[in-house]
């Protein structure tokens, strides 16, 4: 198992254990020692981590800090550990006086054990900047978060390496600020860019005008293009690949008008706002909900295409909504439709449906499928 299944795993964990702690010691043990572990650290090892570590500052002698992360003898990492409930931002202060007694220290962090909150000192050395360069929420993992904490991995980092990568965090998010900007409301310099290599006309204000929605769309469509093939490009396991193959006697049977190329409608991406809907009024983290249309079935996943929630039949003469539940579970959860074991290649079961609508009336199904994909 690699380090991003390994976060995906811990995300899991922390999701079911966060509502079950009550004080700052629990969420020390289930909640931050798990995450140090998954960054490689031996939490049993006093070499690499010290808890309750002393951490003087001027006349103020017995501060300790939670957790001082060692490498090489000399602490690189100092950690202050707050309980569920604390808002983090009560306590940068006293982050701050440990991190600024201890020139070694690079990075200081701030957590609940669900919220991380990254520090250094890129204002003023030996100083900790006022704001963090890095937020992550381990219930709500993305792609980039994984990626980024994979460099504060123990065999990965080191103390130069960390202002090298909040540099970079800042930069990046200053940068990804200023290209939204521009791409919402296209300034006149940028229009003119891109419209002087294919226009002769003079670009006085009214040409700028008349070009800057064109420009607005265009970017749109550039940046869903983007999108859209990168969802494309993320290739199928085998089992996957085997499983669409199989579907498509069964499919063209059901829908004989189905075409060969992929066409997204309307009532698929109604369904998709739908889910989406019902599972954020549920509480449920939808950050990584997408999905991915195929010629046999809608899918709508987390994370990636092969845990998928439900697959969607809305062509087809008899629409259908497939599960991974099995039909006994369907059966208690499902009242007031046609229900029957799917076939193999494409899912568990399937409860029949007679328009997209249906879908919001089969929440506690969608809610149910999505726990059940997460849990696995």
């Amino acid at each position: 198992m690699g380090f991003k299944e390994d976060m995906q795993k811990l995300s899991v964990q922390i999701t079911e254990r966060k509502d079950h702690i009550a004080n700052e010691e629990m969420a020390k043990q289930s909640l931050i020692i798990p995450f140090l572990q998954t960054l490689g650290f031996d939490v049993f090892n006093p070499l690499e981590v010290r808890p309750e570590y002393d951490s003087d500052f001027g006349k103020k002698k017995g501060e300790k800090v939670d957790y001082a992360i060692f490498k090489e003898g000399k602490p690189i990492i100092f950690i202050e550990a707050k309980t569920v409930s604390e808002k983090l931002e009560n306590h940068d202060a006293q982050l701050s006086r440990y991190f600024n007694a201890t020139p070694e220290v690079k990075v200081g962090i701030i957590t609940n054990g669900i919220e991380y909150k990254f520090f250094t000192d890129l204002n003023t050395s030996n100083i900790m900047d006022e704001s963090p360069f890095l937020q992550v929420n381990i219930t709500a993992l993305s792609d980039t978060d994984i990626e980024t904490l994979a460099r504060f991995k123990k065999d990965n980092f080191d103390s130069q390496g960390a202002v090298t990568i909040a540099e970079e965090l800042i930069y990046t998010s200053n940068l990804n600020q200023k290209l939204e900007e521009i791409f919402k409301n296209p300034p006149d310099d940028f229009i003119r860019y891109l419209i002087k290599d294919f226009s002769d006309t003079r670009i006085t204000a009214n040409v700028l005008d008349k070009f800057r929605p064109i420009v607005k769309k265009s970017i749109s469509q550039a940046l869903l293009k983007m999108v859209s093939q990168s969802l494309s490009s993320q290739e199928p396991n085998v089992e996957q690949t085997i499983e669409e193959n199989q579907t498509i006697a069964k499919d063209n049977e059901d829908s004989p008008s189905k075409k060969a190329e992929i066409n997204t409608t309307e009532d698929e991406m109604q369904a998709f706002e739908l889910i989406t809907g019902i599972l954020s009024k549920a509480g449920l983290d939808i950050s990584t909900v997408n999905y991915k249309d195929t010629t046999n079935y809608f899918s709508v996943f987390t994370r990636n295409p092969s845990n998928w929630i439900v697959r969607l039949n809305l062509s087809a003469t008899k629409k259908s909504i497939t599960t991974n539940l099995p039909l006994s579970q369907l059966q208690n959860i499902v009242s007031g439709y046609d229900l029957e074991d799917a076939p193999k290649s494409i899912g568990i079961s399937r409860v029949f449906i007679n328009d997209v609508s249906d879908i919001q009336a089969l929440s506690n199904l969608i809610v149910a499928c999505f726990k059940d994909i997460v849990r696995g």
